[in-house]
């Protein structure tokens, strides 16, 4: 086969789209044929070239930006994220309360004793009730919690103080005896305290037999 038409199969045989046929004829041509041999080089070398500086370019700089792009994307969550979960714990979640630093008061109120009661280090008091199964239900049952104060609070004029009210009269209206297992049980920092009712009616003077 000529030198001619060789080098017009050169451009397909570098991209392998030759035939097998045509592939064997040209490699045995180029064992004999040292300036075909050549060309061939200087074409592959012109093509490694290129191909190089079109990725570098044009496809690279993309690649770079979409990274840059991504890794923005992620700091920004994490950071949101980070700050909106800090608000949350500061200013809403809070944490255990120590039991020195709140004062509980209570009275008979018509129908129903009032716990009353406020927290003493200026914070914010949140009370999370814990549910128990009704066999293992024996009264109230709260975690004393507190936070800082946010300027969009809607806790009242004293959010460090909170109030909660039990029935003591009976489907009649009179006076009910407690049990003597009833109880408000509240969990802080340092201690769980339990408040048993009937021991409470007893010192406002409205425990029943």
């Amino acid at each position: 086969m000529k030198c001619e038409i060789i080098k017009d199969l050169f451009p397909s045989y570098i991209d392998h789209l030759t035939s097998p046929e045509s592939n064997l004829e040209i490699e045995e041509h180029l064992q004999n044929c040292s300036q075909c041999r050549e060309t061939l080089a200087q074409m592959k070398e012109e093509v490694s070239v290129e191909e190089p500086l079109y990725d570098k370019k044009k496809i690279n700089p993309f690649k770079k930006l979409n990274r840059k792009i991504l890794q923005s994307v992620i700091i920004t969550l994490t950071v949101y994220a980070l700050l909106v979960g800090s608000y949350f714990y500061f200013f809403g979640i809070g944490w255990k309360v120590n039991s020195n630093n709140m004062e509980i008061t209570y009275s008979c109120e018509e129908d129903a004793i009032i716990f009353d009661f406020e927290l003493t280090d200026d914070k914010v008091l949140t009370m999370w009730h814990i549910r128990r199964n009704h066999e293992d239900y024996t009264g109230p049952e709260m975690v004393v919690r507190e936070c800082f104060e946010s300027i969009l609070d809607d806790r009242g004029k004293y959010p460090n103080q909170f109030s909660y009210g039990i029935n003591c009269l009976d489907e009649d209206g009179n006076l009910k005896p407690f049990m003597k297992e009833e109880t408000i049980t509240l969990h802080y920092k340092d201690k769980t305290e339990t408040i048993y009712l009937k021991d409470v009616a007893k010192e406002l003077g409205i425990e029943i037999s």
